[in-house]
């Protein structure tokens, strides 16, 4: 027998579902409950996520390159060979930036990936608390963790997600 749509303040406020999370050792459950968002509420989520990487990215190319800046300023001083139009200075500068590490872009995926996983579970079975920090441990301990969170929190809101 189907169940019974229910619409506006009655509808579900939250779910269970079971992720696997992929570890050097095969996949590990771990059950969750689930807050129920309208898809609005969920991309708006997704978005300010999406925005914050961005941002903190975009920190971190602005410091290397105040940095690139300093140095390119310091060399003109003691060598004045000096670029003559804007267009050259700019070059000269990016190619002085250092690459921004891999290691800060993971840690900002992972910090960013424990935050909005922070915002759509309200429980989990594991014995440790359930918090941004745990989260965003999770994430970094275990490579893949927030996408199959992602992915196995759609397919369950969406009723997608196929039963074993």
């Amino acid at each position: 027998m189907a169940t019974k749509l229910v619409i506006g303040k009655a509808a579900p406020k939250s779910f269970p579902m079971k992720v696997e999370v992929p570890t050097p050792h095969g996949p590990c459950e771990i059950n969750f409950e689930a807050k129920y968002l309208p898809s609005t509420e969920w991309a708006k989520l997704r978005e300010a996520h999406a925005e914050a990487i961005s941002k903190a990215t975009q920190e971190l190319f602005d410091a290397a390159k105040v940095e690139a800046t300093r140095a390119y300023t310091i060399a003109s001083q003691n060598a004045p060979k000096v670029a003559t139009t804007e267009e050259e200075r700019e070059k000269e500068i990016l190619a002085l930036m250092k690459p921004i590490k891999g290691s800060e872009f993971e840690t900002l995926k992972a910090k960013f990936s424990g935050e909005l996983i922070s915002k759509i579970v309200t429980h989990w079975d594991l014995d440790d608390t359930l918090s941004v920090a745990s989260l965003t441990e999770m994430c970094d301990q275990y490579p893949g963790s927030a996408e199959a969170v992602f992915k196995a929190y759609n397919e369950t809101r969406e009723g997608t997600r196929t039963k074993n």
